[in-house]
């Protein structure tokens, strides 16, 4: 967990543009409760980068990624940040 985040924050937006591109294969990787506990708030700031290759990234995971989340959760962060 500790790299995973290293790489979530890093100030190279190639690398957080490839944790947000791969982020269900981490998910699979690191198991859903995993990733509810540690990738969910990576996800949103994925949502509202600066680059918008980044954001590009997450929106096109927002379908798979999502079904691992429940829909109050869905609502009240993923929703703002879009």
């Amino acid at each position: 967990m500790p790299y995973l985040k290293k790489f979530a924050v890093d100030k190279s937006w190639r690398i957080r543009y490839l944790v947000a591109d791969k982020i269900m294969d981490i998910t699979n990787v690191i198991g859903v409760e995993n990733a509810r506990e540690h990738l969910t708030t990576y996800y949103c700031q994925f949502l509202e980068d600066t680059e918008s290759e980044v954001r590009t990234a997450a929106v096109r995971r927002l379908s798979d990624f999502g079904k691992i989340l429940d829909a109050q959760f869905l609502i009240t962060k993923i929703i703002p940040s879009l």
